[in-house]
């Protein structure tokens, strides 16, 4: 999903530039994009119209997967300190953000993920009276992996050449995919008790705020809050997912950056005969380097 996002961010990006006069091309116009020069794409107040910014998250985790029966009992499937899940991993970090020319309207798009294994084992001698001890034991193996994809429209509206504030509207993705697997030993005999997948796709409407302040000549801030709070379809739940950062530009074209992001997320899942219920929160640092075009 998020390389066609890029490639239709690209498009929107040079379209201006496709929309010139059909005149033939000369030796002058057909020159390679420079990395380090001045000739970036700017609005009238000298804002950014388009960026790729590109990194590492390192986020730390906490939280429970559940199925809740319909009998109203809740089944804890996965606790992530209880199966033993390493709860911190380190990530991508993908933003892109394009400003109209011409207008207040943008987009943004962002993708992370969170991908963690971990084990839980227990061992043991049976003893049997007038026999030797039988070795026994349990093990627990679980995989968790979260994948986040963000597609906004946006509004700017309050825009100088030091502050740009806005809404956004569009689709938070998150795609969940959780494996536990518990096999029991004695003796030379092994059983394996439970191996189960879930996986989860939930594509679900959020809201946005923003806010972009140039404090300094080569420093600026950044600010995002989203949230999704409705039903859709067979999903329900909340999600809050904020960051800042920081950025120092090394060039006109080359920016540094480093921040913290947020985030909490309560989803629910309705199935044929259980709901899903997860609940997660994730929080961490992150470090990027960022390019305007």
């Amino acid at each position: 999903m998020y390389k066609f996002v890029i490639t239709l961010m690209l498009a929107l990006a040079i379209s201006p530039v496709l929309a010139q006069d059909d005149e033939p091309a000369t030796a002058e116009d057909e020159t390679a994009l420079d990395l380090f020069d001045e000739g970036t794409e700017k609005t009238k107040l000298g804002w950014s119209r388009f960026y790729a910014a590109f990194g590492a998250t390192y986020l730390d985790a906490d939280g429970s997967l559940s199925a809740n029966l319909p009998n109203g009992e809740s089944v804890t499937i996965i606790d992530f300190d209880r199966v033993g899940l390493k709860e911190t991993d380190s990530s991508y970090w993908l933003a892109l953000n394009w400003r109209s020319a011409n207008s207040r309207w943008g987009a943004w798009f962002g993708s992370w993920q969170y991908d963690v294994t971990g084990a839980r084992q227990w061992e043991d001698d049976l003893e049997i009276p007038g026999k030797e001890p039988i070795p026994a034991g349990a093990y627990v193996t679980s995989e968790f992996d979260a994948k986040w994809y963000i597609l906004e429209a946006t509004y700017s509206f309050f825009r100088t050449e030091t502050v740009d504030a806005g809404v956004g509207f569009g689709v938070h993705t998150v795609d969940l995919d959780t494996t536990l697997t518990a096999r029991i030993d004695v003796g030379d005999m092994s059983s394996e008790i439970v191996s189960e997948r879930l996986d989860t796709l939930a594509p679900l409407p959020n809201l946005l705020a923003y806010a972009y302040w140039k404090f300094a000549p080569r420093w600026s801030f950044t600010s995002r809050v989203g949230w999704f709070g409705l039903d859709y379809k067979e999903h329900s739940g909340e999600m809050v997912n904020a960051h800042v950062m920081v950025n120092y530009d090394l060039s006109p074209r080359w920016s540094l950056g480093g921040g913290y992001q947020y985030m909490d997320l309560d989803l629910k899942t309705e199935e044929k005969n259980h709901v899903k219920d997860y609940s997660i929160d994730f929080s961490g640092p992150m470090a990027f380097l960022r390019f305007a075009f």
